[in-house]
């Protein structure tokens, strides 16, 4: 072996690395070097590089094909529930009493959402129109362990819930998942819960932008019928 091949092959690898990453043409000017390289197959036999680049790049067009058409899935998702909430919104500007505020707002999102129940908590003092109305409730303890990251966080969460969350929000249903929506002017003060007998229907990965959004809208109509 020479000694000029001995130095060669006591090049650290990460040098040989860098070199080709700063001169991407060198394969281009040695093409011969393609096609004599081999690689171990994952099925126990060689192939070439060219081979082996070949399945990279359909790899990484398998990739890409399959984040596109995740994009285009939450695109048209997206596009349902807006056109949800604007139903939704219709509903409510519509009503005449805060009796038919909220039958309206639970019927709707039942409907619209294919939901099995519907809920609000609202953990502040209730105006003297809303007294004795179930969704207002006293803010203890158990509220602030069961919804203090979400009100603290102001943003909705999806998924399964915690038993406790269960046992508070659905007593009377067997609920396995659900979306918990803050409601509350300019901060949180309460929950709008949705849960689904289905574990499927309402998951850790769905997008919970437009859900803030409906929280939002949700929160100043009901503002609204708390100052009357």
């Amino acid at each position: 072996m020479s000694q000029q091949q001995l130095q060669i092959d006591e090049l650290p690898e990460n040098t040989i690395v860098n070199y080709l990453r700063r001169h991407p043409e060198f394969f281009t000017n040695h093409n011969d070097l393609l096609v004599n390289m081999a690689i171990p197959h994952q099925r126990g036999s060689a192939i070439s590089l060219v081979e082996k680049q070949l399945m990279v790049l359909r790899e990484e067009n398998q990739q890409l094909q399959r984040k596109l058409e995740n994009l285009i899935v939450i695109a048209k998702q997206n596009e349902q529930l807006n056109k949800r909430i604007q139903r939704l919104l219709v509903s409510l500007t519509g009503v005449n009493s805060v009796d038919e505020f909220f039958n309206t707002l639970y019927d709707s999102l039942r409907n619209e959402f294919n939901t099995d129940a519907v809920v609000v908590k609202m953990f502040e003092v209730a105006h003297p129109s809303l007294m004795g109305r179930p969704e207002y409730v006293e803010y203890d303890a158990q509220v602030f362990t069961l919804f203090e990251n979400l009100l603290s966080t102001n943003h909705p969460e999806c998924g399964r819930l915690l038993p406790e969350q269960i046992d508070y929000l659905f007593p009377e249903e067997t609920i396995t998942s659900a979306v918990i929506i803050p409601l509350g002017i300019p901060k949180p003060q309460g929950v709008l819960a949705m849960g689904s007998r289905e574990v499927s229907r309402f998951h850790a990965g769905m997008a919970t932008d437009l859900l803030k959004y409906m929280g939002e809208l949700v929160s100043q109509l009901l503002r609204t019928w708390a100052r009357h």
